[in-house]
């Protein structure tokens, strides 16, 4: 082996080295964010709010066209953001998502949870259309540097749906 090559590959290993260590929290969090199973918040879903607005009474994730989705999401420990992102999805029978829209949303860093209320037909409004359609799945994710919780509800046209 020459010097040169030597020299070259001992540079490389201290600037990646050093890079490592510049960059550690950086390379942490994009590791951490990948984990799975390790939501920072779990969402419940209802038919509504109790009085404190903290939590879902009547839980269920199965909805009628007439009836209200709530759900209440927990953070495990608190936001630690200003700011979250609420994006809604459609998931097909494949399990495809179709984006329906997001929306940011601002929070206090030391808040243990958001809500949200909405009629069942708001959700049916912004599916694509679909004359046949007896029932859609959405799917609720929010997200600050990554999906921090999701969870999926039901909509169904009538009670006989399935």
């Amino acid at each position: 082996m020459k010097k040169t090559d030597i020299a070259v590959a001992f540079t490389v290993i201290v600037l990646l080295s050093t890079g490592g260590f510049i960059f550690r929290q950086e390379l942490w969090n994009f590791i951490d964010s990948m984990r799975v199973g390790r939501p920072e918040a779990v969402i419940r879903f209802g038919k509504t709010l109790d009085p404190s607005g903290r939590a879902v009474m009547d839980p269920t994730t199965s909805f009628q066209l007439n009836e209200n989705v709530v759900w209440v999401v927990h953070f495990n420990n608190r936001v630690h953001a200003k700011e979250l992102v609420v994006a809604l999805f459609e998931v097909t029978g494949g399990g495809t998502e179709i984006p329906l829209g997001k929306n940011k949303m601002t929070v206090e860093p030391t808040d243990e949870g958001v809500y949200n209320l909405a009629p069942a037909q708001v959700f049916w409004a912004l599916s694509p259309k679909d004359p046949d359609a007896t029932r859609h799945t959405y799917r609720v994710k929010y997200l600050k540097d990554r999906v921090v919780a999701q969870g999926d509800f039901i909509i169904n046209l009538s009670a006989k749906s399935p």
